[in-house]
């Protein structure tokens, strides 16, 4: 899992993203090119921008950025509620050092779309694939997150939030392929459909209850049609205290498989119910395969683990 100094990094992101805004009129629809584009730009379909930052800054609240052709465009930090669709082939962000290759640090009723974007480490340090800090809600459909020496995606909202990943793949991340930890009093709803997470150094998904919330919130993952394999530590894994707040994770037709361990409830509040599922090939490492409060509807198929889980009784 990935630490951050929240209230220093919020602010200066805040900064950076307005300070670097033109003072020419913005646009509802922009475009980028690799081939052809430049961030002095206006960035309209026949001069397009160079990077997603440049366009991001030239695009109005609710509008979206259009990937022309194949090619790198930059890190970017959104503060406002667009869209970045690439449907023409890979639109990629490389990342190095301690930096991040996605940031969103947006108004709380702002909605974050992207499709399409492969965000890609290339080692040098602690980089992290994408960073939520504030936002209302977050959805990534057909992206790429792999080979960031920190986490793939790290979803940590400062209020209430939203994030929805499908058609997407976690792998070869230093740290886990997806962490989920909100703040303050904050309910925090993650989904993910037709998630692939593999070969994550820690977890393939890790939620944790809210944390510094005085009690209040709750953070609440549902997997569906998805597979987590060949991660280090733990497949499916949720983290709480003793006492409120909590974390609950459903999984839903998916697979655990190769992992150290397969799931992970640990923490009086913390809870992991699986249905139709299959928990394959886990264990061989030196933590135990099954722990905490693992719940199913008893229709999974678990076999040949190292050892069997250990169930609470069947839901209703």
């Amino acid at each position: 899992m990935t630490s951050f100094t929240r209230s220093v990094l919020a602010a200066g992101l805040l900064v950076l993203g307005f300070h670097a805004a033109p003072a020419q009129a913005q646009m509802s629809r922009t475009f980028v090119s690799a081939a052809a584009g430049n961030d002095a730009n206006n960035c309209d379909r026949p001069t397009p921008c160079r990077t997603f930052q440049g366009a991001h800054n030239k695009t109005n609240a609710d509008g979206e950025i259009m990937v022309l052709d194949t090619g790198g465009y930059g890190s970017v930090t959104i503060t406002k509620s667009i869209s970045i669709v690439n449907q023409v082939g890979e639109a990629s962000i490389l990342v190095s050092g301690s930096g991040v290759g996605v940031i969103i640090n947006a108004g709380a009723a702002s909605y974050v779309n992207l499709r399409g974007i492969t965000i890609q480490g290339i080692g040098f340090g602690g980089g992290t694939g994408l960073l939520f800090l504030n936002g209302f809600s977050l959805t990534m459909t057909n992206c790429v997150i792999r080979n960031h020496t920190k986490d793939g995606i790290d979803f940590e909202p400062g209020s209430s939030s939203n994030l929805a990943v499908s058609n997407t793949l976690v792998a070869d991340n230093g740290g886990s392929g997806i962490f989920v930890q909100p703040f303050g009093a904050s309910i925090a709803k993650a989904s993910f459909s037709r998630l692939e997470a593999y070969n994550n150094s820690v977890d393939g998904i890790l939620a944790t209850a809210p944390i510094q919330s005085n009690g209040g919130g709750w953070t609440y993952v549902n997997v569906v049609d998805s597979v987590v394999s060949n991660n280090t530590a733990t497949g499916f894994h949720t983290i709480s205290g003793s006492s409120v707040p909590g974390v609950t994770m459903s999984v839903i037709r998916s697979m655990a498989n190769n992992n150290n361990v397969g799931a992970f409830a640990t923490g009086g509040k913390s809870e992991i119910v699986f249905s139709q599922s299959t928990l394959l090939f886990n264990g061989g490492g030196s933590g135990p395969n099954w722990q905490g409060n693992i719940a199913s509807y008893g229709d999974n198929n678990v076999d040949i683990n190292d050892q069997a889980p250990i169930f609470l009784p069947p839901k209703k």
